[in-house]
């Protein structure tokens, strides 16, 4: 099936929870984010739809995209030449989100679902029962991203732990210079951290040249 057929049938189901057509390089959909469970529902039930493989999901933070979608120039932070966090005045409005990308065995047809919810308080129903393996994807965008999946079956962090601050993809994340008693800050490898006293020479051999 056509993507454009996709999303037509979509808003024949579904009516106002389908917002909008994505023609980019991944053709979609953006749902409303109260709407998710019942669209990833259709998209796998549906005959003629048959998405019956989640391949990838992905949390999103629109931070620096104008009203049109288009992406501007917005500086990730990070740390600097001497390992220092990077700081920034810059304070992030964008919203925050997550992208499903689907396929279809049956049909051989691939689509993704977007949603997009404010940057306070961001939380999407979790689809780890329509996919079992969005359990493990909805974990990672929580973790990175920040976005809380309501009804998960375990939702904890995935690559950090569990007292870790903050939620690193996002771009207004600023890097921490210390995890508990651990100093997350670099060197500067440019500087000798050596001196002249801390340098033992081996003792030549009598009568040894050069």
């Amino acid at each position: 099936m056509e993507a454009t057929a996709i999303h037509e049938k979509l808003q024949a189901e579904l009516g106002e929870a389908i917002l909008e057509y994505v023609d980019g390089p991944e053709k979609g959909t953006i749902v409303s984010a109260e709407k998710i469970l019942e669209t990833a529902t259709l998209m796998r039930d549906d005959p003629d739809l048959a998405f019956d493989q989640l391949m990838c999901l992905s949390g999103l933070d629109w931070d620096g995209y104008d009203e049109a979608g288009k992406g501007k120039s917005v500086a990730i932070l990070g740390y600097d030449d001497l390992g220092k966090p990077e700081t920034s005045d810059r304070v992030a409005e964008g919203d925050l989100g997550v992208a499903y990308a689907l396929y279809s065995f049956k049909h051989g047809h691939r689509y993704t679902l977007f949603t997009r919810v404010p940057r306070e308080g961001v939380e999407v129903p979790s689809v780890a029962g329509v996919w079992p393996t969005a359990s493990w994807h909805e974990r990672e965008a929580w973790d990175m991203v920040g976005v809380r999946f309501g009804g998960h079956p375990d939702l904890r962090r995935m690559l950090l732990e569990e007292d870790w601050d903050g939620h690193p993809l996002r771009k207004d994340y600023v890097m921490p210079d210390r995890y508990g008693e651990v100093p997350m800050t670099g060197q500067d490898y440019a500087e000798n951290p050596f001196s002249e006293d801390d340098v033992v020479r081996p003792e030549r051999a009598p009568g040894s040249e050069g």
